[in-house]
């Protein structure tokens, strides 16, 4: 879909990032950012964003990261400065229910738990002074990324739903059994199996149903518009993860289980907006969810930002998503890319590379199919998508399998994770900080260079993390006056330079530059760039940048 022009009608936020004569200055995209229908996702400017970032998502006390103190959860500018000199500039940012909403009652409480239409279209368990620390905290780790040119994607992050089953996320007054007495098992190599344990399926049933009188789904939708309220004018916020990766019963016999996903689509939707399944058929859905899902939740406290929905957990392995077209605007289709191989703590297997990397892939060609079908009228051609969760894995090859995946399919990124401590539900071994031995051939595949903001239409873009050759083809529109900026990592791939050829567009960055800027011509045109690393033959390119 060709590009907007820089004179959008896009919302603008108090506080964007600073401008320079009209246009973005060469620190990358500018938002809010947009998905008007298609693959791309488009900036203040119009140009196609391609994000590269890290999730950063603390699962256990207090249930997030923030910038004071001296916990394993605290985040310093000097931290953040190398998540940018890496050229990451999205960070998917956790928060957790059981933060923002922890509550008084029990697992299994009766004034919560026993079935029958649900009550209240708000949660009892709310604390509005717990909720305003929690907000005030993860406001300053916002800022914080932003001083620093990188965005945030607040994920609403659970895995096996609550610490009752050795997970986290849901408090405990949300958890309803069924009386079934939870029997976590502590496996360090493989925190999943806890997915088949006592009781989740009946937790996970409740939510998904909706039919206890607590009104769970109208709980959470109702804490997520509170947040989203809280930053509907942050310059900084990309958008909104509801969910990530959802699970319920039957997934884990039937992972292919059309019957969920369409209860997955109500809780985004709500009765009162009824999507579509993967083949154009209405979904029915459950007779007590709320009228108005997460989603519609969501944009109507804040319609300025993005909401990032998620299929089911067993689609980030190949499993088809029956999720389909959903009739709202600034959709994106957030998924993850795991082989069923994997193993969150490690080694992985031998044939890990040659069983894995085939179904790497078709995660990728999967997805846009998907997500291609699910046209709308606020999305002609469907939602933009994004990857955000892949590695958790000290594997390079198979990093640098995804990533090329990634790269091919013209999708931003965000790895797993940045942050090493005591997750209940994650690897040990395959965060990024604090540095490890490992940590150095990671940062060498995961520092790519890579056009952040295209303004035009990207084709194709390659980057070979063994020789640092990068190449980008796009064609420029005209009516784009911010430039492309294509994101160089000097310290890791570029000690002694680069040489860069560029035909189609004039570059207007410094020499050496760490931000390589390309203003368009008065013309669309095919726009083709080369980077190489050290100097340029005799005659060839522009050394180092310089113009």
């Amino acid at each position: 879909m060709a590009a907007l022009a820089a004179c959008s009608t896009a919302p603008l936020i108090a506080g964007a990032p600073a401008e320079a004569s009209g246009a973005a200055a060469s620190s990358g995209p500018v938002g809010p950012f947009r998905a008007p229908g298609g693959s791309e996702l488009l900036d203040r400017y119009g140009r196609t964003v391609l994000f590269h970032g890290v999730d950063l998502v603390y699962k256990i006390p207090p249930y997030e990261v923030q910038v004071t103190g001296s916990g394993r959860n605290v985040l310093t500018a000097p931290e953040v400065q190398k998540m940018a000199s890496l050229g990451f500039d999205v960070v998917r940012l956790g928060i957790i229910w059981k933060g923002l909403e922890p509550g008084r009652d029990s697992i299994n409480d009766p004034s919560v738990c026993t079935p029958g239409k649900p009550t209240s279209s708000s949660s009892a368990q709310f604390d509005a002074k717990v909720f305003d620390r929690y907000i005030a905290r993860l406001k300053a780790t916002v800022e914080l990324l932003g001083k620093h040119g990188i965005y945030s994607l607040l994920d609403m992050h659970q895995d096996v739903y609550n610490e009752a089953f050795a997970g986290e996320g849901a408090p405990n007054w949300a958890v309803c059994t069924d009386g079934v007495p939870p029997r976590p098992v502590r496996n360090v190599q493989n925190w999943s199996v806890n997915y088949t344990g006592a009781g989740v399926s009946q937790a996970y049933g409740h939510l998904w149903t909706n039919n206890v009188v607590g009104n769970l789904q109208g709980a959470l939708d109702t804490v997520w518009a509170k947040v989203a309220a809280q930053f509907r004018t942050s310059p900084w916020v990309v958008g909104y993860d509801p969910f990530n990766e959802p699970y319920g019963p039957g997934l884990g016999t039937k992972p292919d289980n059309p019957a969920f996903d369409a209860e997955l689509e109500c809780f985004y939707t709500g009765r009162a907006h009824p999507g579509l399944d993967q083949n154009g058929q209405p979904v029915s859905c459950p007779a007590d969810d709320p009228e108005e899902g997460v989603i519609p939740r969501i944009e109507t406290a804040d319609p300025n930002h993005l909401v990032a929905y998620e299929g089911n957990y067993s689609t980030d392995s190949g499993d088809p998503n029956h999720i389909g077209s959903m009739a709202f605007p600034r959709l994106v289709l957030n998924f993850h890319d795991y082989c069923f191989l994997h193993v969150p703590n490690g080694p992985e297997p031998p044939d890990f590379g040659s069983t894995c990397g085939p179904l790497e892939k078709f995660v990728f060609t999967q997805h846009d199919q998907e997500r291609a079908t699910d046209s709308s009228t606020e999305q002609p051609g469907g939602p933009s998508w994004l990857l955000t969760e892949f590695g958790a894995t000290t594997d390079t090859a198979d990093l640098t399998r995804i990533t090329a995946d990634a790269n091919a399919n013209l999708v931003g990124w965000i790895y797993w994770q940045w942050i090493n401590y005591d997750d209940p539900t994650g690897s040990h071994s395959s965060a990024l900080w604090p540095p490890r031995k490992e940590t150095a051939a990671q940062f060498h595949v995961l520092a790519e260079t890579y056009a952040s903001a295209v303004a035009g239409t990207p084709t194709s873009m390659t980057f070979d993390p063994t020789t640092g050759a990068f190449d980008l083809h796009y064609r420029s529109d005209p009516k784009i006056t911010a430039p492309t900026v294509i994101a160089v990592p000097l310290s890791t791939h570029y000690p002694h330079g680069y040489c860069l050829k560029v035909t189609g567009a004039h570059e207007t960055s410094q020499p050496g530059a760490a931000r390589i800027d390309l203003r368009n011509g008065s013309e669309a045109t095919d726009v083709s760039v080369a980077l190489t690393a050290g100097a340029c033959a005799r005659g060839s390119g522009t050394p180092s940048g310089s113009g």
